[in-house]
């Protein structure tokens, strides 16, 4: 909310266009309008809180999709930790005291 409340001031004082809140949250075709109208500013601040509405708002198309996520090593299986068990017992030598 302080997000629309910043960016509906700084529409205001910058380009002199005012906003209906409840119904820049409500309906998606009044909140592109005002959206696009923020675009053509010449302010860098009123354009980077546009393009945060938006994105919070899902205003913004698809795009590129995320990377699919990274698959972790597989798990060992009982049968494998008993053959690494069986492997440190012929690795250990000496006790803590030698």
């Amino acid at each position: 909310m302080q997000l629309v409340a910043r960016f509906k001031l700084k529409l205001l004082r910058a380009l002199n266009v005012k906003v209906d809140t409840y119904r820049f949250i409500a309906e998606k075709d009044y909140a592109m309008k005002i959206l696009q109208i923020a675009d053509q500013s010449e302010e860098e601040d009123l354009i980077l809180l546009a393009l945060q509405l938006a994105e919070h708002q899902g205003l913004l198309g698809d795009g590129e999709k995320a990377p699919p996520a990274k698959k972790s090593a597989p798990k060992p299986s009982a049968r494998d930790d008993a053959d690494g068990d069986a492997e440190d017992k012929k690795r250990y030598m000496f006790g803590a005291r030698g």
